[in-house]
């Protein structure tokens, strides 16, 4: 019973987990460059030590939680026709400085300037070029290249940096629109990638795909609660009456 317990427990917050993430995704479903969290699990065979001792036991398998993972699968691009509004369309990143000075990637390029003429982006972080040093832009009419060349008035003033991963799977969230990777995991992506100017990526969650997994994840955890609410009403039954005398 103790192990009917624990796997409906573990069922239960698995639910709970990709409750969070859908809901969250559902939030940022019109989020510029958003992208979509997820959950992985795995099989845990149970009964180990017990199947170690008593050849004659089967051991049994049930599903705990895996790991949180980042779906970095593109978004649509739409067109804006804004001067400061990039789209990558490929896989890369853009370099932003976060405040301590570190580095993290982003995919919303709805860049703007500040009162200094800094290109940052809408949390007010400072987008880097590629030699990692904040992009300034003087006044004039922006156009930018494909390979991500910012000009004013034709004349070249700046290059974004761009960059790859070499491992996608060492990528974590910062917040909002911000991920986080190792140093050593990033390399340039400058001529390699494609740059639109004057449009955006739109956020990767598929909202009508994520009401279906919200309801269908609803309907488990439900599930998963009854069981839960059973062994409760058997552990009481059990408690109440074993060790009493009949007759």
């Amino acid at each position: 019973m103790q192990s009917g317990f624990f796997i409906s427990g573990v069922a239960s917050k698995m639910a709970e987990n990709r409750l969070d993430n859908i809901t969250n995704n559902l939030a940022n479903v019109n989020t510029t460059g958003y992208k979509a969290s997820r959950s992985s699990f795995k099989s845990v065979l149970s009964d180990n030590i017990h199947f170690a001792t008593n050849k004659q036991a089967r051991p049994s398998a049930y599903l705990s939680m895996g790991t949180q993972y980042i779906d970095t699968k593109a978004g649509n691009i739409k067109q804006t026709g804004n001067a400061l509004d990039f789209a990558i369309v490929a896989d890369g990143y853009f370099q932003i400085q976060l405040g301590d000075g570190s580095i993290a990637l982003t995919r919303a390029g709805n860049f703007t300037r500040d009162n200094e003429g800094n290109l940052i982006t809408q949390g007010g972080q400072a987008v880097l070029d590629d030699s990692q040093s904040p992009i300034t832009l003087p006044n004039g009419n922006v156009s930018a290249t494909n390979d991500g060349g910012i000009y004013i008035n034709n004349e070249q003033v700046a290059q974004l940096g761009l960059v790859t991963l070499i491992d996608k799977n060492n990528l974590s969230k910062k917040e909002g629109t911000l991920l986080l990777t190792d140093a050593g995991n990033m390399e340039s992506a400058v001529g390699d990638i494609v740059i639109q100017h004057g449009a955006l990526e739109n956020s990767n969650v598929n909202a009508v795909l994520a009401m279906t997994e919200m309801v269908a994840t609803l309907r488990s955890y439900e599930s998963t609660m009854k069981v839960v609410e059973q062994y409760n009403q058997l552990a009481g039954q059990l408690s109440s009456n074993v060790g009493k005398i009949q007759g």
